[in-house]
Parts: structure tokens; sequence; C-alpha cells
């Protein structure tokens, strides 16, 4: 007697391929690729963010809202159009403070952290609040800046003096000389901060020496940014300590401090928001992946996550990747040959960023011959 096939049910949840695809895209390429060695499979597609780059796309597109267009300003105070999400109905605004004070924002001669300023993050706040927001969720990562968070808060109406009473700029090269700041009263909002960084704000691990340098900053800069930082942080007080305060250059302590938010682990805050764990124990299989695995992969981020909770269910997961560059840290649960990547099909790496679409389309043929049988 012969028996029907059971359909396969596969849930596909990766991260972004920084330089090349948006996570939505990935699931699309692979899910293509899938359908044309096994047309019967079944399809769970959920993108995934780690409150960096792409987390307000994955948002919206489970929970809908609109996007508010806002006269702001860039890292070096020039003015711009910055967006953030905003539900209505649930008086909640999603801002990233990329849109306004992100690096992609400069060019790389422009980079200079003792100069930029989240001012225009605060003038997205600002704007949510008149809103009448009543939550409002921040995510930091991909930071021009190193200021403490002192921008976003002059914007919302925070004054920062010297020791001759004179206002400074907000901007990271003035940390080091603020003796007093004048406060003012929020309406009142709950806020949120998602990232995917756990280090203190100043100190060897702190915002200056971990992330400057990619900021632009020479040696020199990055001692005096952290002086400026432990500065600041004697107004700061036990918050600076906190995990995720030297985030966004000290964005994530400021944020304690000025808006008394929690933070919260960003891949993990995503998935609950998405409800990942609903569509994993439907699924039969699950694949992730990211642009690049390296060691640094399994510090919190997406892929780490997802490994994570399906291993605790008994799941069998597929990782796929640009590139996989370091086997250290590599989880001992997994499986190496389970890594399949887009530069071991290109020629080189042009190659891999320019055609990553069909590449993956190619990897989910490959997956849909040797996994779904």
């Amino acid at each position: 007697m012969r028996h029907k096939s059971i359909a396969v049910h596969v849930l596909i949840s990766p991260d972004k391929f920084k330089g090349s695809l948006s996570a939505s895209q990935v699931c699309e390429a692979l899910e293509k690729g899938i359908k044309k060695r096994r047309p019967k499979t079944i399809f769970t597609k959920m993108p995934l963010a780690d409150g960096g780059e792409g987390t307000l796309e994955v948002i919206q597109q489970l929970h809908g809202g609109a996007w508010i267009t806002v006269d702001a300003f860039d890292p070096l105070m020039r003015p711009i159009q910055a967006d953030y999400l905003y539900l209505a109905d649930q008086k909640t605004a999603y801002i990233e403070m990329a849109r306004a004070s992100g690096l992609a924002l400069l060019k790389a001669k422009e980079r200079n952290p003792l100069k930029t300023s989240t001012f225009g993050t605060g003038i997205l706040i600002a704007d949510a609040l008149h809103r009448g927001a009543s939550q409002i969720i921040l995510t930091i990562g991909g930071s021009a800046t190193n200021d403490a968070g002192i921008g976003m808060a002059a914007a919302l109406g925070w004054k920062f003096l010297d020791a001759k009473g004179i206002e400074l700029a907000p901007t990271g090269e003035n940390l080091i000389q603020i003796a007093s700041i004048s406060s003012v009263e929020l309406a009142p909002c709950a806020f949120t901060v998602v990232t995917d960084v756990a280090n203190p704000l100043a100190g060897p691990t702190g915002a200056a020496h971990v992330f400057a340098a990619q900021k632009g900053a020479s040696v020199t800069v990055i001692k005096q940014l952290d002086k400026g930082l432990n500065n600041i942080a004697s107004f700061f007080g036990s918050l600076a300590f906190e995990p995720g305060a030297g985030a966004a250059g000290g964005l994530g302590a400021g944020a304690l401090y000025f808006l008394k938010a929690k933070i919260v682990p960003g891949s993990s805050w995503v998935m609950d928001k998405v409800h990942f764990n609903r569509a994993l124990l439907k699924a039969d299989f699950i694949i992730t992946g990211e642009g690049k695995i390296d060691s640094s992969t399994w510090d919190g981020k997406v892929v780490s996550e997802v490994v994570k909770r399906c291993d605790k269910v008994f799941k069998q997961t597929i990782l796929v990747s640009g590139a996989f560059e370091s086997s250290a840290n590599f989880p001992l649960f997994l499986d190496e040959n389970d890594v399949i990547t887009i530069s071991s099909r290109a020629a080189n790496s042009i190659e891999s960023l320019a055609h990553a679409a069909e590449l993956l389309e190619q990897i989910g043929e490959e997956i849909a011959l040797k996994y779904l049988n």
C-alpha cells in the first residue's frame, strides 16, 4: 500500500546579508530555489533582525504602522529628513537611531566621533512624544556617534554646562567638559532600547575603546573620548555599568539616564515580537543565516539565538551565509557541514555580492535535494 507523502514545513528565518540582501530577500531567494525541487513544501518566512538595520521593516511586516517623516539632523548637524514607524492605535513608535545618527549617513572622510551628535535621534523622539506616543522602542546600532546620548537629550531640552556655566554643544569632544546638567520633565512614556551590544559605557571594553575606531577615531582620539565618557559616567552612576550602556557610542547609557529606559537584547526581543517560537514548533526544518558567520556570530546575534531555540525543541537547523570565516565558538550541537555558503559558489567576493540572490536560489535547490526528501 502506497502512503501519501506528507509535505515538509520549512521555517526560513535569516538576518539580513549586509551589503547585498535584506532578510526578506534572503527568504524569497531560498524559497524560490526549494520550490524548484520540492514544489509541495510548506513555507513560513520570518525575516529577523538584531535591533539594528532592518529591524523596523521586520516589525512593520508583522504589525503594520505608518512611516512618519521628520525634518531632523544628521550626525554632523546638517538638515536631513529621517523617518520612524508609528502605530497610532497602539500609541507606539519604533525609532531606529541610525536613520538620523548613523555611520552610513557620512562619507568615510567625514567620520569623526569628536564632532558627531545624536541630536537628530532626539528630534525623532520629540516628534513621537508630540504625537502622543506612550511607548517608544529605540533600536540602536550602526551609529556614527560617541556622545553618550547627550545630543539626543539636548534635542529634548536638557542643557549641558561647563565649569563656567556656559552651555556646551552636545558632541563627543565636549563630554569631558560637562560640569552640570539641567534636566527637563518629559511627557509620560515607556522607553525600551533594543541592542545586540552588552558593553559598559567606558573603560577598556567600553564604547570608545571597542567601537570608536570604526567611526573614524585615532588612538589618541579614543583615549580622549573615553575620558569624556568617564566624566559623564560620574553623573550616570551605576547605569554606566549596565550591559548595553556602551551601545551606539554610549547612547545606551544616555537612554537609561535621560529616558529612564530599559535595555533588552536585540535578537531575542525581535524574535519574541514576531512570535518566533510559535512558528518554530510548527516547522520540520529551520533555515537561518547572515552575511558572514564567524566567532562573533555566537555573541547573541540572530543566528545564535535561532540555533539555541531550535536545539531546545530538537529541530534541525541549516545555516546559510555569504561566508564562513571561523569555526571558533561554533556550537558543539551543530555540524559545520550544515553551513552552506555563497562564497563557495562564487569566483570572488564581488561576484558573491552581485549575484547573491541567484546563488541563494541555487543553495535553496541544494537544500531541497539534500534535506527535504
